[in-house]
């Protein structure tokens, strides 16, 4: 079972990190003309890069709480409901939250790369 749910939760983290990736990855492209006036007054690639790692990280530790309240919610109603009885472990979600920053983390710097090694001339024509 332990290991039934260790592959769910992995695959898991692979799709939210993916949806991460494009969601990032749109972002840029939207945002290419800020991109370029941010480097044009002195922001360095990796102040840029910065700026979207930490997005990328903000949106999925928000999606992390969500999920880990859900689960919260979830397991009290289980022992609430049936006879299973449920422990909450504060380690268990301390890793969850973890594994959630790192999440965005892993799948944000493509995306931050790719807006820090934009061209200031080019990005401000578009």
């Amino acid at each position: 079972m332990s290991l039934l749910l260790g592959a769910v939760a992995t695959i898991s983290l692979v799709v939210g990190g993916i949806g991460i990736m494009n969601i990032m990855l749109v972002s840029v492209t939207e945002r290419i003309r800020e991109i370029g006036l941010r480097m044009a007054v002195g922001a360095g690639p990796s102040d840029v890069r910065r700026q979207f790692l930490a997005e990328a990280m903000l949106i999925s530790l928000i999606g992390g709480a969500i999920g880990i309240a859900l689960g919260v919610v979830g397991a009290l109603l289980v022992s609430r409901m049936g006879s299973l009885p449920v422990a909450l472990n504060a380690n268990v979600i301390g890793m969850a939250a973890g594994f959630s920053v790192a999440t965005g983390l892993f799948f944000g710097y493509y995306p931050a790369r790719k807006a820090s090694q934009l061209d200031p001339i080019e990005a401000l024509r578009q």
